[in-house]
């Protein structure tokens, strides 16, 4: 477990360190629009899960297994295939999978029509969201259990052989087989979710994406140092060492920081900018820049996580761009996914504080009408999925709470984190126009990083 370390000041000593989800039967992503946020039941921040001072968490998380442990319940899975193949009896394959959406269990409350009515060879009904593969008849049943075990029997010899594999990997080992990529990354997760483990236990990673800029120093296990300060031939940067690749959290051992707060940036390309006109140096008090490149991979946010657990009093804001993405973006890193949402305890980061763009942004800031950009209908359509409420009693982003993982829900919706959260989503929509961060430039081109200036006033003193 990486430990985290604080270099503090000389003068300062005081300082203490909408996507519908398809089940596994399926494992093709529908294209039409529903509420992304709307899935997930969270966890509040704690210390590191593997911490045995902390009391349990409340809300949804994975535990680290041994490689033995988690070989002999994969083992046991494909043994009850087996006994009931050799006894000549119809097996069903239980595998705890994502939970249905509100909507989508609304949907199977009414009753069945001649169009939709129910299939008889795919069990795929329970209360503890547990769906059934078994050998059917179907071409589709049998198709998603030959999906499911090639990915299984994949893990299994990456745990067994200690090699660790990649999500692209798994995939063109069999491209006829899984079709698209996304077919194994909902695999790869709903085996995490069933064995209740991390994606790391699995030897499972996926390529970096998101970048760290800033007087930060990571440790990793192969006895590397990443200086995130400034581009080292020796260190994994981008092309034109502008920030360094997020490690997976299991490669990390150490991590040093000496910056006094974390800025979230959504886009790259507002990350490149802070970081080509020296925004970080220019402060008074340091920062360390982050970017998910849009929506962020696991290893962003795990960092993201990890660097609020152990960096307590150090603030962590989000610049987004003013538009339905960018709040769904903020969204994802305070209150987690719901593809996800069994392991929200060890992602969400509730502390982070969004500080634009804003709609009140526009005016204050004096962003130019040729600036906005008029909502599409997609765009409208996101964001009333965001507050869609499924009763007269729900109170908006109650039930995407509940999907995304969260427990003390009331306690969420009474903050004012969200009810900020809720009122820009409702904002955007009567102003029926979005608005690009870049928008600031506009007005000259270090008019973004003066409006940072002012935003950060009142969080670094």
């Amino acid at each position: 477990m990486p430990t985290f370390t604080e270099i503090l000041d000389n003068d300062d000593d005081s300082i203490p360190s909408s996507i519908s989800v398809p089940d596994i039967l399926d494992h093709e992503v529908s294209s039409s629009i529903l509420p992304l946020s709307a899935l997930f039941t969270h966890q509040t921040d704690s210390n590191v899960p593997n911490d045995p001072t902390r009391t349990a968490p409340s809300l949804s998380s994975t535990v680290e297994k041994s490689r033995e442990a988690l070989m002999s319940e994969i083992e046991d899975t494909i043994e009850q295939v087996f006994a009931s193949i050799a006894i000549g009896e119809s097996f069903k394959l239980p595998i705890k999978c994502r939970p249905a959406s509100i909507r989508q269990n609304q949907k199977r409350k009414r009753p069945p029509t001649a169009m939709h009515a129910p299939r008889n060879d795919i069990e795929t009904i329970s209360t503890s969201n547990t769906r059934y593969l078994t050998l059917s008849s179907s071409c589709k049943s049998t198709q998603a259990l030959a999906r499911y075990l090639s990915v299984l029997q994949m893990i299994y010899e990456a745990i067994a052989h200690r090699i660790m594999l990649t999500k692209r990997d798994m995939y063109y080992r069999n491209v006829e087989l899984f079709s698209k990529q996304s077919v194994v990354d909902i695999i790869v997760d709903d085996i995490s979710r069933h064995y209740n483990v991390p994606r790391s236990s699995l030897n499972v990673s996926a390529a970096s994406k998101g970048l760290v800029f800033g007087p930060i120093i990571i440790r990793l296990k192969n006895n590397k140092t990443l200086d995130c300060s400034f581009s080292s031939a020796t260190a994994a940067t981008t092309d034109d060492g502008q920030g360094i690749l997020i490690p997976p959290i299991h490669q990390i051992i150490q991590v040093q920081c000496k910056a006094k707060y974390m800025i979230v940036v959504e886009k790259e390309a507002t990350f490149r900018y802070l970081v080509s006109v020296g925004f970080c140096q220019s402060l008074p008090e340091s920062c360390v820049l982050v970017t998910g490149k849009g929506y962020p991979d696991l290893s962003t946010r795990q960092f993201v996580k990890y660097f609020s657990t152990h960096f307590t009093t150090k603030p962590i804001l989000a610049l987004m761009d003013g538009d339905p993405h960018g709040l769904d973006i903020y969204a994802t890193y305070k209150w987690g996914t719901r593809a996800m949402s069994f392991d929200v305890f060890n992602l969400a980061v509730n502390s982070i504080e969004l500080i634009g763009l804003t709609c009140r942004d526009r005016k204050d800031f004096h962003v130019s009408p040729q600036c906005l950009i008029p909502l599409t209908e997609r765009d409208r359509a996101k964001c009333l999925a965001m507050v869609k409420t499924y009763n007269q009693n729900e109170t908006p982003g109650q039930s995407q709470l509940i999907e995304r993982g969260w427990q003390d829900v009331d306690t969420q919706l009474a903050s004012q984190g969200h009810q900020s959260y809720i009122r820009e989503i409702k904002c955007l929509l009567q102003s029926d126009h979005k608005c690009e961060i870049q928008a600031l430039n506009d007005n000259g081109p270090f008019s973004l990083t003066n409006y940072l200036i002012k935003k950060l006033a009142k969080y670094v003193q």
